[in-house]
């Protein structure tokens, strides 16, 4: 009896890039990746640190020291009046000056700052 031998393992190099560059699906997938990987690698290079411009431009005023509001207090805060852009919320006051393009008056949540947001 003769003995049979093994088949040896081929190497998925060339299959698995010819079948990568096979499917336009694929080509489009794989683009996308590399320039995704490029804008990451792009961005820490600039070191951005994911801050706006923008935002270093305006100081953040002093931090404030506790105070009681009651709401007409708390109303000039809204970012149109005062720098600072305070919040409430089931009674207790935040600042959220530091997310000026979020609660800002230009922003989405702009109609909570200077006002109770609770119900």
């Amino acid at each position: 009896m003769a003995k049979e031998e093994a088949p040896t393992p081929v190497a998925e190099g060339p299959s698995l890039l010819l079948e990568l560059v096979s499917s336009p699906l694929n080509l489009s997938l794989l683009g996308r990746c590399l320039f995704l990987l490029f804008q990451i690698l792009r961005g820490r290079d600039q070191g951005g640190g994911g801050q706006c411009p923008e935002d270093e431009e305006l100081p953040l005023p002093p931090k404030l020291k506790r105070w009681d509001f009651n709401l007409w207090q708390l109303w000039p805060f809204d970012g149109w009046q005062e720098p600072r852009i305070l919040m409430a919320f089931n009674g207790k006051v935040f600042d959220v000056s530091r997310g000026r393009k979020f609660y800002g008056p230009d922003g989405p949540y702009g109609i909570f700052a200077g006002r109770d947001a609770s119900r």
